[in-house]
């Protein structure tokens, strides 16, 4: 048994190669469904194509234009869950005869060294797989699928279908490669026998198969509890009309992982498969859209197609099952935890800042140590007039320059004497030097003020 469940062989399928298939001894053609190696994270899962079964189905859906390989989820490839691979086992010591000339067990003959690596190589391997078994997520990380708090959601509208066969009737259509070599898994072209009894009476199935996290089908925008394992809805049959029925049906399909859920879209008469169609239901786009239908041997039905509208949208997740929502509650808690236990860091710091005492102010006769240097301070304050010409030259919004005051004059802002400063820092702080002024013109001559009298 697949332990996708618990995680079991994500480690071994994460560095390793994997290839699943049924056993030998069936003679029985059918097919189990291959979701839970996927979800597992096995590569190759071996399959019976002659059987267009449901997992066949979901096969062709998933594998549908990738040229046959699809990258796995980034969790189920992570280098992180790799597996350790074992050491080798040591070979065996040669042989070596006893007195009475028997060769001891697991250490002589090719026989019993054969018996011996092969007894050890399964030994190591049910190892390996018990441990996986008993401490599945021993590597401490979430499991694949991860906890959503947002649901992908698929709205459906089925609005009508058109031109199915009847029940006697086989309308295949032949263009893909595949036919032209395999020719008798293809269904004949059959015509209508015409008699009333052959007029079938369709209804149309929405179903759901992901291969991890949560999923449903509702028919209403904010599903009941009650809808969580709900993956199947079907419409109401219409009777006797396969030729243009109308449904006018809206179905939600709700998806944690949309590229990892399978949509399949099956048309029923009177509960035998007739008719389907399987897609991704992350690649579906928004609009209206003819959905082209296959015949139950997978071959593309001529003209018969379903008609869909299709809005795609998100909400949050209030689904998910008791193990997500278990580890959602615990992250969160987790995450207040954390924001509360740095909230109390730093009220604390802010705490200290505001207990201790402030920078004091220089006041006159403080000495201010710069490096080895010393300075005496002395502050004065400011004199009427070196006020009142500061507030006039603001006030005509004019920059005016005044004189520079002395130094030690009271109408200075700060004088720094050198206290224990040595000779090359004596004048430390220079008042702004005072542009040149231009000088007066000089008085007119005495006869040009003469000349100018009237």
């Amino acid at each position: 048994r697949l332990l996708s469940e618990q995680g079991g062989w994500l480690p071994l399928t994460a560095s390793q190669l994997v290839r699943t298939y049924p056993s030998p001894t069936r003679w029985w053609s059918s097919n189990s469904h291959p979701l839970a190696a996927w979800r597992a994270g096995v590569q190759m899962v071996a399959l019976n194509l002659q059987t267009n079964d449901a997992p066949v189905q979901l096969h062709d859906a998933l594998f549908r234009g990738s040229g046959g390989y699809v990258l796995k989820p980034a969790a189920l490839r992570a280098s992180d869950r790799a597996l350790t691979p074992s050491p080798p086992p040591k070979k065996a010591p040669p042989s070596t005869p006893n007195k009475r000339g028997s060769v001891t067990p697991g250490r002589g003959g090719s026989g019993g060294d054969r018996a011996s690596c092969e007894g050890s190589a399964c030994g190591r391997l049910s190892s390996e797989m018990g441990s996986l078994q008993r401490e599945p997520s021993r590597l401490g990380k979430p499991l694949w699928p991860p906890p959503r708090e947002e649901v992908h959601r698929t709205e459906l509208k089925v609005l009508s279908l058109h031109r199915l066969p009847t029940r006697d009737e086989c309308r295949p259509l032949h263009v893909e490669p595949h036919h032209a070599f395999v020719s008798h898994l293809s269904d004949s072209p059959r015509p209508p026998s015409g008699s009333s009894a052959s007029v079938s009476s369709p209804r149309v199935a929405i179903e759901l198969y992901a291969i991890g996290g949560f999923h449903a089908v509702a028919r209403e925008s904010q599903p009941p509890p009650e809808a969580q394992g709900v993956t199947r809805l079907t419409t109401a049959v219409a009777e006797g009309n396969g030729l243009n029925p109308t449904f006018d049906e809206t179905f939600h399909c709700l998806a944690a992982e949309p590229h990892q859920t399978i949509l399949r879209v099956v048309v029923e008469d009177e509960g035998r498969l007739v008719a389907y169609e399987t897609a991704v239901l992350g690649s579906l786009r928004c609009g209206y859209r003819c959905l082209h239908l296959r015949s139950p041997s997978g071959t593309r039905i001529d003209s018969c197609c379903l008609l869909l509208h299709i809005s795609i949208g998100s909400e949050p997740n209030t689904f998910g099952t008791v193990e997500e929502l278990r580890s959602m509650v615990q992250s969160q808690r987790a995450l207040i935890a954390q924001q509360s236990r740095d909230i109390a860091h730093l009220s604390a710091e802010l705490s200290r800042l505001g207990s201790q005492p402030s920078t004091p102010m220089l006041t006159p006769g403080a000495t201010l140590t710069v490096g080895r240097a010393s300075y005496g301070v002395a502050l004065f304050p400011l004199d009427e007039q070196h006020a009142s010409r500061q507030h006039a030259g603001a006030a005509d919004g004019r920059r005016r320059f005044t004189d520079p005051p002395a130094r030690g004059h009271p109408s200075s802002y700060a004088g720094i004497s050198s206290a224990s400063a040595p000779q090359k820092r004596r004048q430390v702080m220079r008042p702004r030097p005072r542009p040149p002024a231009e000088p007066d013109p000089p008085p007119p001559p005495a006869r040009a003020r003469a000349r100018l009298r009237f």
